[in-house]
């Protein structure tokens, strides 16, 4: 039975003296480590780096041709931030100057000691994995503080719009009471508790987003009969101060009393979609919901007949912020579906979505059980 030997890392030898290059890749060679290629001019080694981009290049700096190692090493660093040791029997301070320019991981002169080329490479590959761990833990710091301060902005223009409701509809009851009727004053209090609804949904999401962006995601699963409590999500939406007068068509199949999926998730997980398909649908439309149980999973599907989603749209539906062109005026964050991902990928379930544009579009959500 043949033993595979886990390879060290990809290599390229960029060497004009071929038997320092052939002795040195096969010392490689038996240290572990795999030579992709020797070339022995600048122009050969960035052609070698568009076929496949090596962990590492040991470079020559006096090649064959016009240009020197160094400048090979300015081309390739353009294409990728490949870690480069050069090889070179200079070292007077003229080179080491124009060498110190490219940011090498190491410096080697020739004759080559192959217990130090083993460690320079050893050093340089370790070296380049910590640099790379630490830029993207910037890069995702930087995400991170620009999703909060759009967050932030963004959530404070939501929030203005109910507040200024409560303040408005407050001064009134204060200042007109006895002049409002009855109906007036109830119609004002309903009002008021529809906007502070809204601050409720608002708060929940953006308490959803952090926990998203911590790495801290709930995940309480439950036992929990979801066509019933989906039945009751809905009622919830049958009402007078509907923000489309939309007619919503509800189907179920099976039963779900013994899938255990967490109810706060799944809360989130159908009110984004039917309050999109609803904001989203023509005046007088209609919103089919469709629920199948088994005991293994839930699927649901959402479909509306609204204005539908642009194609250029559909691949990045899900990042947050995005929306699309031809929402108009409609109110939203923008992160409605991204937190519908997030849920659903908490319960290991899948989401896929249909549209076309003035036609409409169906999601489809499958939540497999925790059991499973």
């Amino acid at each position: 039975m043949a033993v595979t030997t886990k390879i060290l890392a990809n290599i390229l030898i960029v060497e004009d003296e071929l038997v320092t290059a052939n002795a040195l890749s096969d010392v490689l060679t038996d240290l572990g480590y795999q030579v992709l290629e020797i070339v022995d001019s600048s122009n050969d080694a960035i052609a070698a780096i568009h076929r496949q981009i090596p962990d590492l290049i040991l470079m020559d700096i006096k090649l064959r041709g016009l240009d020197n190692g160094i400048t090979a090493v300015h081309e390739i660093h353009k294409i990728s931030p490949i870690p480069v040791i050069y090889l070179t029997a200079f070292s007077d301070p003229e080179t080491l100057e124009k060498v110190t320019a490219t940011s090498p991981y190491g410096y080697l002169t020739k004759p080559l000691r192959y217990a130090e080329v083993d460690m320079a490479i050893m050093l340089s590959l370790q070296k380049h994995q910590t640099e790379k761990i630490l830029q993207e833990a910037l890069e995702k710091e930087k995400e991170l503080h620009l999703l909060k301060s759009r967050l932030l902005a963004m959530a404070s223009h939501e929030f203005s719009t109910p507040m200024s409701v409560i303040r408005l509809l407050i001064w009134k009851l204060q200042n007109f009471e006895e002049q409002l009727t009855k109906e007036t004053r109830a119609k004002n209090l309903a009002s008021i508790q529809s906007a502070i609804k809204d601050i409720n949904w608002l708060l929940e999401e953006i308490r959803l987003i952090s926990c998203s962006e911590s790495g801290k995601f709930p995940f309480n699963p439950e036992p929990l009969d979801a066509i019933a409590y989906c039945h009751q999500l809905i009622d919830s939406f049958q009402t007078s101060d509907s923000p489309r007068k939309c007619r919503i068509q509800f189907n179920s199949h099976g039963k779900c009393q013994k899938l255990k999926i967490d109810k706060k998730l799944l809360w989130h997980i159908v009110m984004n979609l039917l309050s999109n398909a609803i904001k989203y649908s023509y005046e007088g439309g209609t919103v089919d919901i469709d629920i199948t149980c088994n005991k293994e999973e839930l699927t649901l599907q959402v479909c509306d007949h609204g204005i539908g989603i642009p194609n250029e749209y559909l691949n990045n539906l899900f990042l947050p912020f995005l929306r699309a062109e031809n929402v108009g005026n409609a109110k939203g964050l923008g992160m409605g579906l991204y937190i519908a991902k997030q849920a659903i990928e908490a319960h290991n379930g899948k989401i896929a979505v249909e549209s076309e544009v003035n036609m409409g579009t169906k999601f489809t959500v499958i939540l497999p059980s925790a059991n499973e």
